[in-house]
C-alpha cells in the first residue's frame, strides 16, 4: 500500500494566490515555495479606463505623475465622436478621442479592446462579435506596436458565447464590472471581476484594506491585487478629481506594491500558473518567456523564463504527485 499523500501538494500552493484558492493562515501547509510578484513585491495595483474620452488626458497626467499603470480600453471606430451626458450631477462632455490623439496619449499604459462601437456582444450572432472584436484589435495593434491581447467587455455584458468567440479572437484577458471588494486574482481572466469602480462608497475601506500591513503575508500566500475601475467622465460628471488624487497620492510609490498594466498581470499569473515542479520538489521549470519571482525558505528567488531552479538537496516537506488538477 503506498503511503498516504499530503492533500495539498506543493504545486497547489505555489498558485494558490493566483488561482482563487484562498488558505486560512492557520491551516496553510507549510511548504519550501510560494510566489511574489514581480521584483519579489507582495501586493500589486493596477487600474482601468474605459472608452478613450478626452478626459484621459487628464488622468494620463495624473497617473504619470504617481507612477501607476493603467489599460486603456477602446472603441476604434468611434474615435474622434463628439458625445455628451446628463445623468451626472453635472452635465459633462464624453468626447471620444482622435487616431492622432490616441497615437501619443497612451505611450506609458497599454491599450486594450473595447469592441469597434461599443455594442452589447450577447445580442450579437458570431460572425458580428467576431468582427467587433477582431476590427478593434486591428486597428490598436496598428496604433499601439505590439499585440493586444486584452479586453474590457462593453456595458460589462457577456455571456457563455461571447467568451468562446474572444477565445477565437485571440483574446487573454476581459474585464467585467462585477465588483468583488475583494483582492484575488481571477480563475478565469475572461472572467476578471475588479475589486471596486472608482466612486463607490466603499472606496476608503477597500484602499486602506489593501494598504493595511496585516493584508499581506507571503507566509500565508496572500498577494492582494486591487483594480479599479471607472470612465474619465465621470471624474468630471460627479466632480471627483480631487478625490482622484488622493486616490493616487495614497497607493503609490508603495514599496511593496507592484504596479502593473492588466496585460502584465495576466502574462505574469498565467507564468507563475505554468511553473513546473519536479517529483522531489527540488527543482522548478518556468517554460514561459516572463521571468517569475518565489519566496524559498524566506529568501526571494528570481526563476528567469526558459529556465530551471534548484533548491539545493533539503528534505521536501510534502510529496507532490499530480500537477494536472491544477492547471
Amino acid at each position: 500500500m503506498p503511503g498516504k499523500l499530503n492533500a495539498e501538494p506543493l504545486y497547489a500552493i505555489i498558485i494558490a494566490p493566483f488561482a482563487g484558492i484562498c488558505y486560512p493562515a492557520k491551516t496553510l501547509p507549510e511548504v519550501p515555495m510560494k510566489p511574489l510578484f514581480k521584483d519579489g513585491k507582495t501586493k500589486c495595483v493596477t487600474l482601468s479606463y474605459d472608452d478613450g474620452v478626452t478626459q484621459d488626458l487628464r488622468l494620463i497626467e495624473l497617473f504619470d505623475r504617481y507612477g501607476l499603470k493603467c489599460t486603456f480600453n477602446l472603441n476604434s471606430g468611434l474615435f474622434g465622436l463628439k458625445a455628451s451626458r446628463n445623468d451626472f450631477p453635472n452635465p459633462v462632455r464624453n468626447d471620444r478621442l482622435t487616431r492622432e490623439q490616441v497615437l501619443k496619449a497612451y505611450k506609458n499604459h497599454e491599450i486594450a479592446v473595447h469592441t469597434l462601437t461599443h455594442p452589447k456582444l450577447q445580442y450579437l450572432d458570431r460572425e458580428t462579435i467576431a468582427y467587433e472584436v477582431l476590427e478593434d484589435r486591428k486597428n490598436l495593434e496598428e496604433i499601439a506596436g505590439y499585440p493586444v491581447t486584452g479586453m474590457a467587455y462593453p456595458y460589462g455584458t457577456y455571456d457563455e458565447t461571447v467568451m468562446e468567440e474572444l477565445r477565437r479572437c485571440g483574446i487573454r484577458y476581459s474585464r467585467t464590472t462585477e465588483a468583488t471588494w475583494t483582492y484575488a486574482a481571477p480563475r478565469d481572466f475572461l472572467l476578471w471581476h475588479p475589486t471596486i469602480h472608482f466612486g463607490d462608497d466603499r472606496m476608503e475601506r477597500v484602499v486602506s484594506g489593501f494598504l493595511d500591513p496585516l493584508m499581506v503575508n507571503p507566509d500565508n500566500s496572500r498577494l492582494p491585487i486591487l483594480y479599479v475601475w471607472g470612465h474619465a467622465y465621470e471624474l468630471d460628471g460627479n466632480d471627483t478629481w480631487g478625490l482622484m488624487e488622493d486616490f493616487c497620492r495614497k497607493v503609490s510609490r508603495q514599496k511593496d506594491v507592484w504596479y502593473a498594466t492588466n496585460g502584465e498581470i495576466e502574462r505574469y499569473v498565467t507564468a507563475v500558473r505554468g511553473l513546473i515542479v519536479s517529483a522531489d520538489e527540488k527543482m522548478v521549470t518556468n517554460p514561459s518567456a516572463e521571468p517569475v519571482w518565489l519566496l524559498h525558505e524566506g529568501e526571494t528567488v528570481k526563476v528567469d523564463g526558459g529556465s530551471t531552479k534548484e533548491f539545493g538537496k533539503k528534505k521536501p516537506v510534502s510529496a507532490v504527485y499530480t500537477l494536472e488538477g491544477w492547471k
